[in-house]
């Protein structure tokens, strides 16, 4: 009987230990998908940002360059109409990466 025992303290060991292994394989499993996900949904996000500014100068290009056409037409001279901010502050983030 004692043979039994020890066969079958044995036999959950290994079971034990499988059991082990097979939950770490799964935890682990997701961990560099869910790595990637985070990177695309960081990259989507910087990307959105960019296209809400490109987006909100360019509302604004069409109208400042109709006003300066207007501008133009009328023959008035110096100064021309103000350079709205938003405008102003792509060209000046165009001028520090270069």
């Amino acid at each position: 009987m004692t043979e039994w025992a020890a066969i079958a303290t044995a036999i959950v060991g290994v079971l034990s230990i499988a059991a082990g292994v097979v939950t770490m394989m799964i935890q682990h499993k997701g961990k560099p998908e869910n790595a990637l996900i985070d990177q695309l949904q960081q990259e989507m996000k910087i990307m959105r940002d960019r296209m809400d500014g490109f987006e909100a100068r360019d509302r604004v290009y069409l109208p400042h360059i109709l006003r300066l056409n207007l501008h133009i037409e009328q023959g008035l001279g110096p100064p021309a109409p103000k350079i709205p901010k938003v405008i102003a502050t792509y060209l000046a983030q165009q001028e520090d990466d270069e």
